[in-house]
């Protein structure tokens, strides 16, 4: 379509051939090839010049209009390559959203003002592939191999309660001493009645006692701060808290698993610029400003 329109508007092989930067023959050749493909004569040819059948110049009206949407495709995605926009949908717990990335991803809008953020609050590890969700964070074990996954933080947990609770409470000076106590356990977690702790080469597992289950951090920290029995969780979640003395950490030199934080997206190989943007700004200012334990 480019050679034809060269050579309608000018009129000549050889002119049309200058302004494509290629050889007259291959002009010549790739119009002639268009003719056939379509059964029609467009072009007129004589020594002296080259014109337009009528159904040659019907044809030439329709490739402008066609080679004009191209080229503003061809400059668009251009555009959006060099000055990233669109919609990056962002999956991640409620928790982590209100202490951490919340903020982060507001500075990010600031920065990049054509790109939008429209953020998943859930606790669940959605779907990405399937659910159409661009970028999550997740605290976990990945072993997805259709996901590209960046490790931001170990997330370690840890152990605590209220004081109030602690002083009614039987003794706590190791772990399997959590049987007699009440706990507060996280609905999600498979292991959420076992909870797991080491100390140099010892391991103990505990089946816990819990009244009281949820499945949001926010709501089992405010459970234990209210005294309602020992709480496992992250202890960047639990810090407000720990500052204040509503809470009191326990068992310190017994360590609970850690659930490493990964941001996560398909392993797409044309994943937009807009999601690794993102995904990059998030991991690179959680490490920066120490917003969460490495």
């Amino acid at each position: 379509m480019r050679a034809f329109v060269r050579v309608a508007q000018t009129r000549s092989f050889v002119e049309a051939a200058k302004l494509e930067g290629l050889a007259q023959g291959t002009i010549s050749k790739r119009v002639s090839a268009l003719e056939k493909h379509l059964g029609v004569q467009l072009l007129r040819r004589n020594q002296r010049e080259v014109s337009l059948t009528t159904l040659g110049e019907d044809y030439f009206r329709n490739c402008l209009r066609i080679l004009d949407d191209l080229n503003a495709a061809d400059t668009q995605i251009r555009t959006d390559a060099q000055t990233p926009t669109g919609l990056v949908r962002l999956s991640l717990s409620p928790v982590l959203s209100r202490l951490i990335i919340a903020p982060l991803v507001a500075e990010f809008v600031r920065e990049y003002p054509s790109i939008e953020v429209l953020a998943f609050l859930t606790e669940q590890h959605v779907d990405i592939v399937g659910t159409g969700v661009d970028l999550a964070v997740r605290a976990r074990h990945l072993e997805d191999s259709t996901l590209i996954a960046s490790r931001i933080s170990s997330n370690p947990l840890s152990l605590a309660a209220a004081p109030s609770y602690l002083k009614k409470a039987a003794r706590l000076e190791r772990p399997a001493d959590l049987t007699a106590h009440q706990c507060v356990a996280f609905s999600r977690m498979r292991s959420a009645q076992t909870w797991r702790f080491t100390k140099d080469d010892e391991i103990e597992e505990v089946a816990i006692n819990s009244a009281l289950i949820a499945d949001q951090g926010d709501t089992l920290v405010e459970y234990a701060a209210a005294g309602a029995g020992v709480v496992m969780m992250p202890e960047w979640v639990m810090a407000d808290h720990l500052k204040s003395g509503r809470l009191v950490r326990l068992l310190p030199d017994w360590s609970p698993p850690s659930l490493p934080l990964h941001i996560v997206y398909s392993a797409n190989a044309a994943v937009p610029l807009r999601i690794r943007l993102l995904a990059d700004f998030i991991r690179r200012n959680v490490r920066k400003r120490n917003l969460l334990p490495r």
